[in-house]
């Protein structure tokens, strides 16, 4: 493979990337509850508008059944019958070619509104403190059910809840007593319905918790395989794993029992309901009363009018997780801690100044940073030591602006680093997590941030970080698209996802265990780039264990007690990091 071929980029040239205005995510999350609004509204009205011309393609099918009944069958006419069976097969295609229309309009709006809402609600919740994953999990979740709501059975549920007052007075004008027998009916099945969805929602809450207990005890079986293996322990976890299947699939068989059971009697009081009618009929007439065709309209739309009300368990349900949905995606937005209008303020020096900087997690009886005040002036480079849990990583994050303090104030050139607009401010700015996670792309872009890569720019990054010599043995090099389960281990991500922080040289480093991953070579070299980017008037702050790193820092401050505090003099003591060499 030609190295040109390697290093080439996959990605459109700038003048070729045209985002579509239309699907692109709300610029600001503070958009996103507008968004969300104005996608549901959209939602609503085009139920509500074909729910009114289903209710008219509804009534031309019962009228063409009527008119059956009041022509067809005294005159006994095939030439009437043929006609009226032509409409009525074109009053029920209109009616299923609109419930299509219906079904195709809702499934458009979802996926657009979770396209649009889906990223910018992530991104907020990365930037919660504590599981962040987890906060960014569940903003999904949220996304998800909001989606399912609006192609679910509440939206859908509307269609046939338009047309039920119409059909109560409809039959009101026959005989009240139709009325009360329809409404008799529509109680009975509200109230199965809600009862049923109560307790099969109870059994299969029990079903789903036994399936996690095992998801659970599966996972924990793979990770520690090597101690299973060596203890013996195979048959213990097998009988505990077969046992929590069986609570499983008896909370299930309890589960599905309840909904036929529930089927059943909704089946039931549908067949009562149309036939009923015919005996409320029969005997209105017995007494004098004069109906009519009321009867036949009664045995017709009674079974309609049900509909709705043999829903109401699931509805309830449904809205109800919906509503949920939607006050978690409110808070989320109204918790997230991005400015209102970043701004990209001009960066001269790259000069970082935390200035009495106290951080505490909501809830936590005591602050985890406290009066903390630092500075990593152009060309210097300083090591934050401590041992683990101590605050280093939610210090660096506040450095980075990802976290706002609890107290004091983090200044990149004077202007808080929480304000600064993040795509700016990564202009100036290189970061390395802990964890080096890398994004879906190939290398080239995830070293160019997911930008059309400069390849100077990455090549460079590439050889600063020592990242350029594995690129290049890889497959496709360059263009090698990078997985989860491979092709690079961890210490390999590490030097890419170093190149990444280095990329278009910015003016300040923060670097979060950089040497985690590295051998005692790949340390020597890590120490000899922190060198030379100070040479060059680069800004390192960094966390690290490694004495060698250590002591290439022009300062090293200890973090002890959530208070910084010079490093004495001689090797630090540090316990040993928990990353292992590539």
């Amino acid at each position: 493979m030609s190295l040109s071929r390697s290093l080439a980029g996959p990605g459109p040239r700038p003048e070729e990337a045209k985002p579509d205005p239309i699907e692109s995510p709300p610029a600001d999350v503070r958009e996103v509850v507008e968004v969300a609004r104005a996608e549901i509204a959209a939602a609503a009205r085009l139920t509500l508008g074909l729910g009114l011309l289903i209710s008219l393609a509804t009534f031309g099918v019962v009228a063409s059944k009527l008119v059956i009944w009041q022509l067809v069958l005294p005159t006994g006419n095939p030439w009437t019958l043929a006609g009226l069976a032509i409409a009525f097969c074109l009053a029920v295609g209109i009616l299923l070619g609109l419930d299509q229309l219906r079904e195709l309009g809702l499934l458009a709006v979802s996926h657009r509104l979770a396209r649009r809402l889906a990223a910018p609600l992530v991104l907020a919740a990365a930037q919660q403190p504590g599981r962040s994953d987890l906060a960014a999990g569940q903003a999904l979740r949220d996304v998800e059910e909001l989606r399912r709501n609006l192609t679910g059975p509440v939206l859908t549920g509307i269609v046939d809840a338009v047309l039920v007052p119409t059909m109560i007075l409809l039959l009101l004008f026959f005989h009240w007593g139709f009325t009360l027998w329809a409404l008799g009916c529509c109680a009975a099945a509200a109230l199965l319905s809600v009862l049923g969805d109560r307790l099969t929602r109870r059994a299969v809450v029990a079903s789903n918790d036994s399936h996690a207990r095992t998801s659970s005890l599966v996972a924990d079986a793979m990770r520690c395989a090597e101690a299973v293996e060596a203890m013996g322990l195979r048959a213990p976890l097998a009988a505990r794993w077969e046992a929590r299947m069986q609570e499983g699939t008896n909370a299930l068989r309890g589960a599905q029992a309840g909904a036929r059971w529930v089927g059943a009697g909704l089946a039931t009081i549908h067949g009562i309901g149309s036939g009923g009618a015919l005996v409320v009929g029969t005997l209105l007439a017995a007494a004098g009363a004069d109906v009519g065709y009321g009867m036949v309209v009664a045995m017709l739309v009674t079974g309609q009018i049900i509909t709705p009300f043999a829903r109401i368990g699931g509805a309830s349900h449904e809205w109800g997780a919906a509503l949920a949905a939607w006050r978690r995606l409110g808070e989320l937005v109204r918790g997230d801690r991005s400015a209102d209008n970043a701004i990209a303020f001009p960066c001269r020096e790259a000069r970082l100044v935390l200035d009495r900087v106290s951080f505490a997690h909501r809830g936590a009886p005591r602050a985890l940073l406290r009066e903390v005040s630092l500075q990593v002036a152009p060309g210097e480079v300083v090591a934050l030591g401590g041992t683990a849990g101590a605050g280093k990583t939610t210090l660096l994050r506040i450095a980075m602006g990802m976290v706002r303090p609890s107290a004091g104030g983090c200044f990149l050139d004077g202007q808080a680093t929480w304000q600064w607009a993040r795509e700016d401010f990564a202009r100036h700015v290189g970061y390395l997590p802990q964890d080096p996670l890398l994004t879906d792309g190939t290398v080239a872009e995830a070293i160019a941030r997911l930008g059309v890569p400069d390849m100077p720019a990455v090549l460079e990054a590439a050889r600063l970080a020592d990242a350029h010599g594995l690129i290049a043995g890889l497959p496709a090099g360059y263009a090698t698209p990078i997985r989860a389960e491979g092709p690079l281990s961890a210490g390999q991500r590490q030097r890419v996802a170093l190149a990444r922080a280095l990329y278009h040289r910015p003016r300040l480093l923060v670097l979060d265990e950089p040497a985690a991953f590295l051998d005692a070579a790949g340390e020597q070299r890590l120490v000899r780039l922190l060198r030379q980017l100070a040479a060059q008037g680069v800004g390192v702050l960094f966390t690290s264990h490694r004495q060698a790193l250590l002591a290439a820092a022009d300062r090293v401050v200890m973090l002890r007690g959530g208070q910084l505090g010079q490093a004495p003099a001689g090797p630090v003591a540090l316990p040993a990091p928990q990353g292992r060499a590539a």
